[in-house]
């Protein structure tokens, strides 16, 4: 079988030469250097340097605003630097699997922890190896893909297990209770969560029980309970002292906020982000959100600032798509038909010639129900449920990070 097939399919079903399909084509490019390095065990031959500058030339060609590209040369650098696949290159590897995660390019995700996999000898390195099962278990799952999924878990278990690992057990049962909840079997998969934060809790494994805590708030979320899920949320963010991992709790908490009508929260939430996020790929969601919020709230110049901020940003392809469906959602509900039309037109030209089909669908439909509605018309919006106190505490404590956050930038 032909190494990462699913990049070649990719590239077949895109545009050539849009900025998505350059994108993964400079992917492609520099797995199949790394194939290079390991089939010779050592750097390639000196013959094959003109295959280097190809492979930066394909980075180069991925726009300065794609997060992806600083990912890929980061990962051209180290492979160039060691002149062999080591633990060091396999992370930054593991970096870009988790970039086109991020952006729901999931096949392409597995095919990238995948090769890690391959590339990590567990006796050796039992976490990396671990790591990237897991990785491949979760995009899998994301994907629909439950076979891979289920056989990488179990890969993984396998390997904790026989090590002695108990971290790495106990994050591969948080994987399989994702799978569940993703399945829709809420109850057995807030029991496994629920038994992974007690044994995490009694043998002192604060990082996993933070990752039992952040599944079982999205469970939450799924049941509706937006409440209980802010609260764990912030549990688990106490006990998270990754900031990339950080960042995402922060999320997740902030499309909980927005969802309960607690916007001044939500926009909070964001704000942190904007200013403090590991990745420029979650500073800038933060900020499309942010957009959003502002429209929500019948905040026109807010809007229009970050509009204008987004504007001149240089964006990857899917922020871009994502951007121009959210600001014509937002010109909709300012009551600007007319330019709401021409950015939905455009976020449907762009999602289409960068394969981003989600986006082009929601645009389509923006569009579609723009069309009915009467010129002086705008959105209904719901006022903020009822919240508990201990909500308020989770609010404040948004507030004084964000205050914390601006300060600091």
């Amino acid at each position: 079988m032909i190494r990462h097939q699913v990049y070649f399919d990719t590239l077949g079903s895109m545009q050539e030469d849009s900025a998505s399909w350059r994108t993964v084509f400079a992917g492609l490019s520099v797995l199949r250097l790394v194939d290079a390095y390991t089939d010779t065990g050592s750097s390639i031959d000196p013959a094959n340097w003109a295959q280097v500058h190809s492979v930066r030339t394909a980075i180069e060609g991925i726009g300065e605003g794609d997060p992806v590209r600083g990912v890929l040369t980061n990962v051209l650098d180290e492979v160039t630097k060691r002149g062999m696949i080591d633990e060091t290159v396999s992370r930054a590897l593991l970096a870009y699997g988790r970039a086109l995660d991020y952006e729901a390019a999931w096949s392409l995700a597995i095919d990238v922890f995948a090769t890690v996999s391959k590339l990590t000898r567990p006796e050796k390195n039992a976490k990396l190896a671990v790591d990237a099962l897991v990785a491949v278990g979760g995009a899998a799952r994301r994907n629909g893909d439950w076979d891979i999924s289920a056989r990488a878990y179990s890969q993984a278990a396998y390997i904790a297990d026989t090590l002695g690992d108990r971290q790495g057990v106990l994050t591969v049962q948080v994987g399989i209770a994702n799978s569940y909840m993703n399945k829709g079997n809420l109850p057995q998969a807030q029991a496994i969560l629920d038994d992974v934060r007690v044994q995490a809790r009694d043998q002192e494994l604060p990082e996993v029980q933070a990752v039992a805590l952040h599944s079982r708030a999205a469970l939450a979320a799924h049941k509706g309970d937006h409440s209980e899920g802010i609260k764990l949320g912030h549990e688990a963010l106490s006990l998270t002292p990754n900031p990339t991992d950080r960042d995402l709790i922060l999320g997740d908490m902030a499309g909980m906020f927005t969802m309960l009508g607690l916007h001044d929260a939500a926009r909070d939430t964001h704000l942190v982000l904007a200013a403090t996020a590991q990745s420029k790929m979650v500073s800038c969601q933060a900020t499309i959100n942010l957009m959003e919020l502002a429209a929500m709230d019948d905040m026109p110049d807010a809007f229009d600032n970050y509009a204008r901020q987004l504007a001149h940003e240089a964006l990857g392809p899917w922020h871009r798509a994502h951007y121009l469906l959210y600001l014509g959602e937002g010109m909709s509900r300012l009551g600007r038909l007319e330019a709401a039309q021409e950015s939905l037109k455009e976020a449907i030209s762009f999602a289409d010639a960068n394969m981003i089909h989600q986006v082009s669908f929601k645009a389509q439909t923006a569009l579609a129900s723009l069309r009915k509605i009467p010129p002086s018309t705008k959105p209904f919006v719901a006022p903020p449920a009822w919240i508990p106190e201990e909500i308020n505490t989770v609010v404040r404590a948004m507030s004084d990070l964000r205050k914390t956050a601006v300060a600091a930038a």
